[in-house]
């Protein structure tokens, strides 16, 4: 007999976000499973050509970007999901939700209390923990402390819990204390992005930046936990700057600030968002690609541009802990260079090592990294183990 499992995420299309597109994944993954039923709850987007069969929760149009718009929407459209939920879940059933959105969270967990289905939580986001490094709240901020004291006690509510992260592995378990965590590094089909080489990047021809230089690239989310202020200090310091050049592609929260912050240099651009048909394209925009997390991040994410650079056969210089996931992985599969964020002028002389040493340092192919270790296939087999033992 099939197990009835809901997959109940806000969004599950690649076209969307990284989000989507691993959950989109997934929904297809468990979908082809023999032994699973499965029904997507999820935020209708009129903006996907192929809509999948789901049950679908009318969206909201809100800009985001102001915190106080943020929670408004997060509240509004957990409650949508509590209602579509609540009519569909039975005791027996199986839910697998992410963090997003994070307040979907408690509507989920007063479900399984009245309900008493058996919850998976794959952890991309540790909330309020990720709010610190953020800078919108501080530990000894009484909102803090509560929203801590809830969310403990929410993530703690799941019968199993995925994690991205060994680092995470930890400080989730100091959360929650549950003895069901499960690590799964992110991961990402090597299928979906292309290999080319920079001469024939249209990027890089646009900017006439095919010029010998090094070029450095940030891809992705450009929000508040990236370090984007440390990272500019650190090029201003660099002694081999005239020989770098550095492009950030991408959009987020933190990305007005960056253009303030490297008005009038020449060898730094941000170029913007690039429509997801052409990640490719963007993503080999490089030389070499920049994965940071701020300080006080160790343990709440892990940055999924790592994977996809890596996808593009591109080395990574990671700035970070040297204790996070993506610090380990590029150190132990030797795919890049790595360095603490906590001192600019270390991560200055970083940045100068690895444009004097990009043509005789011996580096493994980081595709071939993703495909043996991190692909898509790998992931997938690990979680519906965990779904199995339930």
């Amino acid at each position: 007999m099939k197990r009835k499992l809901f997959l109940i995420t806000e969004f599950y299309d690649s076209a969307q976000n990284t989000t989507g597109y691993l959950l989109g994944k997934l929904y297809k993954c468990f979908d082809n499973q023999e032994d699973l039923d499965v029904t997507l709850i999820t935020k209708k987007d009129p903006d996907i050509a192929n809509q999948p069969d789901a049950i679908y929760v009318k969206g909201l149009k809100i800009n985001k970007k102001r915190l106080i718009n943020r929670a408004y929407y997060e509240l509004l459209i957990g409650l949508k999901f509590f209602v579509n939920s609540a009519n569909k879940v039975k005791s027996k059933d199986i839910v697998f939700t992410g963090t997003t959105p994070i307040l979907l969270l408690i509507p989920i967990s007063v479900l399984k209390k009245l309900i008493g289905f058996r919850w998976i939580l794959l952890v991309h986001d540790v909330f309020p923990e990720n709010l610190v490094p953020a800078k919108v709240l501080t530990m000894d901020n009484l909102v803090y402390k509560l929203l801590k004291k809830v969310f403990d006690g929410i993530y703690a509510s799941a019968d199993s819990i995925i994690v991205i992260g060994v680092d995470m592995k930890q400080l989730i378990h100091k959360k929650t204390k549950s003895k069901n965590i499960f690590v799964v590094p992110n991961w990402i089909d090597e299928a979906d992005i292309s290999v080319e080489s920079k001469s024939d990047n249209a990027i890089l021809r646009e900017l006439n930046w095919n010029n010998g230089k090094v070029t450095f690239q940030f891809f992705g989310n450009i929000g508040r936990v990236q370090g984007i202020s440390n990272l500019i200090k650190a090029i201003e310091l660099m002694s081999n700057s005239d020989r770098a050049q550095f492009l950030f592609i991408g959009d987020g929260a933190y990305s007005d600030e960056l253009k303030q912050l490297i008005a009038g240099y020449e060898n730094i651009i941000y170029y913007g968002a690039v429509p997801q048909i052409d990640k490719s394209i963007g993503l080999n925009a490089c030389d070499i690609s920049i994965v940071t997390l701020a300080e006080g991040m160790l343990g709440l994410g892990v940055p999924s541009k790592a994977y996809y650079s890596m996808a593009a056969n591109k080395p990574i210089f990671a700035i970070m802990d040297k204790r996070s996931e993506t610090y380990q992985m590029v150190q132990q599969n030797n795919i890049g260079w790595v360095v603490e964020p906590y001192n600019i002028e270390e991560v200055a002389k970083k940045l100068d090592e690895a444009v004097e040493t990009i043509h005789t340092k011996v580096l493994n192919s980081p595709r071939k990294t993703l495909i043996n270790k991190y692909s898509e296939k790998i992931a997938m087999g690990k979680i519906l183990d965990v779904i199995k033992l339930l």
